[in-house]
């Protein structure tokens, strides 16, 4: 079986109501899935003392907090950092924690929403996958070919021959956001190995509807390697959205680059940073000469060109960093990464 196929087979659903995605700037340093390695420390006891209350109780606590990091090691914050992406100070308190789950119809494997964040235009969901002692769990566009390295081991072995080592198979796994419920433009998956039988995701997409608290579903499917016959789950849950405000900036020069013309530039602050959307019209081989844009007033954004269901491409930025206030200036580069020209746009 294809990588390609596997892609198909695990997405026919859910990427059908994607719209298509011409740029994306993704994050950068993107390492490996990492495994977990469970830690534990003995302690001796020492004659028959008795331990005074305070210290009992300080103890207690000591465990309970363990137990509470332990059981959410692969949160938003913890799985946005591994992509070499810091999580803004601002939007740790809008963290959502959650509890719901679902198990498969065939009770082999289940899955469970642990975190969710979400501002005007951008989602984030943490799951966890888990499976009993049947299968070893790995990200859903795993080979069986692949090395072991895909989930945090080290050594040159492959999925395949790790697996039958064990006398079991390989469950590839994935989740996903309902793209036409929620406007979804774009949506990524990043996959922490937790152990054999445990997978983290962070599901991460731009959006388009926004309200106060959306009532939405989880969608979570899985695959036995060599096997068409996907399984899925649909976790119902609730997104309660972090406030925002936004600003509306007038293009000076809309038809600037010939075959182009730019759209009003919508600007939202929310606690997850900066997003910025404006449409640009015109035919596809002009859309398609732009290789990358650049902003004065933002950085380290994520997004690209989207195509919408209206017919019009929209430039849609996310978590951006910096300042804007009554100017954006926006570089467009061609495909040799040559400045093409500049559009300035105002309060």
């Amino acid at each position: 079986m294809n990588r390609e196929l596997i892609s198909k087979v695990l997405n026919q659903t859910d990427e059908e109501l994607i719209a298509e995605t011409m740029i994306y700037r993704g994050r950068k340093g993107k390492t490996a899935p990492e495994r977990t390695a469970e830690m534990t420390e003995k302690t001796k006891r020492r004659g028959n003392r008795k331990m005074l209350p305070a210290l009992l109780a300080a103890c207690m606590v000591f465990a309970l907090a363990v137990t509470a990091y332990a059981s959410n090691l692969w949160g938003i914050r913890e799985m946005l950092g591994s992509t070499n992406r810091e999580l803004p100070a601002a939007a740790s308190d809008l963290i959502q924690q959650h509890n719901e789950s679902g198990k498969a119809g065939n009770g082999n494997w289940s899955a469970s929403i642990t975190e969710s964040l979400s501002d005007a235009s951008t989602v984030m969901v943490t799951v966890t996958v888990s499976c009993g002692e049947k299968y070893i769990v790995v990200p859903t566009d795993a080979m069986p070919e692949d090395s072991v390295s895909v989930i945090g081991l080290e050594g040159g072995e492959t999925l395949a021959s790790y697996a039958e080592a064990q006398g079991k198979e390989l469950l590839l796994v994935g989740a996903s956001l309902p793209a036409e419920e929620l406007g979804i433009a774009h949506l990524s998956q990043t996959f922490r190995s937790i152990s054999d039988s445990e997978m983290a995701i962070l599901i991460q997409a731009e959006k388009t509807l926004s309200a106060q608290f959306i009532d939405t579903v989880c969608n979570v499917y899985a695959l036995e390697a060599g096997s068409g016959n996907v399984q899925r789950v649909e976790i119902p849950f609730t997104l309660a959205e972090a406030s925002s405000k936004k600003t509306t900036l007038i293009p000076l020069n809309p038809n600037a680059l010939p075959g182009l013309s730019f759209g009003e530039a919508t600007v939202t602050k929310t606690a997850l940073g900066l997003s910025i959307e404006f449409a640009i019209r015109g035919e596809n081989d002009a859309v398609y000469s732009i290789m990358k844009m650049e902003c004065d007033e933002l950085t380290d954004w994520e997004g690209g060109l989207v195509l919408g269901d209206d017919g019009i491409w929209h430039a849609q930025w996310t978590m951006g960093q910096g300042n804007v206030t009554d100017t954006l200036t926006v570089h467009i580069f061609g495909q040799n990464e040559e400045l093409i020209g500049n559009i300035v746009f105002k309060r």
